[in-house]
């Protein structure tokens, strides 16, 4: 039989079709394992991954090292340079050692308030949240 795209077959013959893809592998890993620090295209929040396929299959993405925790991070606030444009601020991070910039500076602000933060009780962190709910 010469089949071609043309042909009808019958399901008693569904062993007869020849394929045109084969030596399929299978493989899952968590999200984090094969993600990249970009999207995985321009304009969207889409997350990227990694493109090299043994990395990919063996879950060896930038943030396999690092952790979910950071992927999860990394990614929850990451802006797009539409998302930034809308918001009217700059983009906080565009890749993992800006990012790392970026917490570190967050960490040492709150490491220069430590001792006064450290001394807010209770009452004074629920009245500031309340009085930011109201607004």
């Amino acid at each position: 039989m010469n089949p071609n795209e043309k042909s009808v077959y019958s399901l008693d013959e569904l062993d007869n079709i020849a394929s045109v893809i084969r030596n399929f592998k299978f493989f899952v890993q968590p999200k984090y394992k094969i993600a990249s620090a970009t999207p995985g295209s321009g304009n969207t929040k889409n997350i990227g991954s990694v493109s090299n396929l043994t990395k990919l299959i063996n879950g060896e993405g930038v943030f396999s090292t690092l952790g979910e925790e950071v992927y999860d991070n990394y990614w929850m606030f990451y802006l797009t340079k539409d998302m930034a444009k809308a918001l009217e601020i700059p983009r906080p991070y565009t890749n993992l050692k800006i990012y790392l910039e970026y917490k570190q500076t967050g960490i040492n602000v709150l490491e220069e308030h430590k001792e006064e933060i450290e001394q807010l009780n209770e009452e004074d962190v629920e009245t500031e949240n309340e009085e930011q709910e109201d607004e």
